[in-house]
């Protein structure tokens, strides 16, 4: 009789438990993702007011040492905390417990702040769960006729910094995705598609069900805004089409 309620207790407490696990896990990446925002306002302050470039290419050549995560690094007390407790990329390296024989990002810092002149080279593993929205970097900017400005790479540049997302989270990559390495998406593709397909195209480089839902409109994840503070929301909260999306400054409300 003992057994049957403990068993019984169980049942009732581990739907419970699992929830609690999982919003703790997104609480924590939601703090990690406001300290990116912080040591991207400290970054700022002493570059001009410019933002940080993105560098970390999905399929082809990039230059890391001007990756984010490199140049956010010394405005962080204690150091960066790039990777989600949600992520499950098998992306990350082997000595980071993933299965990707490429170099890590404190691997490749270290070697790199050893002999600047020569930096490291070969492939990188997932440095970051992280990412930046490419409209409003200085180097990964959508084409120009996209957009109703040539760059949005200052703060005096976005219309409504509340309201335009900088942070999101990256594709884990269970589908092969070379944006499982990379430190931003080009935002302005996901409405490509066909009507309706903006959450298909834009799960190949963000994991926009990171924190729970599917991969469609309602599927939840983190997402951090160029004045400092971070949400955790459904996609259809931050896209719906090219024109209704906190991507985009010129349309961000």
């Amino acid at each position: 009789m003992v057994i049957a309620i403990v068993a019984l207790l169980v049942a009732i407490l581990l739907p419970s438990l699992s929830g609690a696990r999982r919003a703790a896990r997104t609480v924590k990446c939601l703090t990690q993702m406001r300290q990116l925002a912080t040591a991207h306002t400290l970054y700022a302050d002493a570059n001009s007011e410019r933002f940080v470039a993105a560098a970390l290419a999905h399929g082809g050549l990039g230059d890391p040492r001007i990756s984010w995560p490199i140049l956010l690094a010394p405005y962080a007390d204690g150091g960066l905390i790039l990777r989600s407790p949600a992520d499950t990329s098998p992306f990350w390296s082997t000595e980071e417990g993933g299965r990707f024989s490429g170099m890590s990002f404190n691997r490749y810092r270290e070697l790199y702040l050893a002999n600047p002149q020569s930096p490291p080279t070969g492939a990188l593993a997932r440095w970051t769960s992280y990412g930046l929205n490419n409209y409003v970097t200085p180097n990964k900017k959508p084409p120009r006729e996209l957009m109703a400005r040539d760059a949005y790479d200052t703060f005096a540049k976005v219309p409504a910094p509340s309201a335009t997302v900088h942070f999101l989270m990256m594709t884990f990559g269970a589908d092969g995705s070379g944006f499982a390495r990379s430190d931003h998406v080009h935002a302005e593709a996901w409405d490509d598609g066909a009507p309706g397909s903006a959450p298909t195209l834009a799960s190949r480089e963000m994991q926009l069900n990171a924190h729970g839902g599917g991969v469609n409109w309602t599927g939840v994840a983190n997402y951090a805004y160029l004045d400092g503070h971070a949400a955790t929301q459904p996609f259809e909260a931050v896209y719906r089409t090219a024109e209704q999306n906190r991507f985009y400054p010129e349309v961000a409300r």
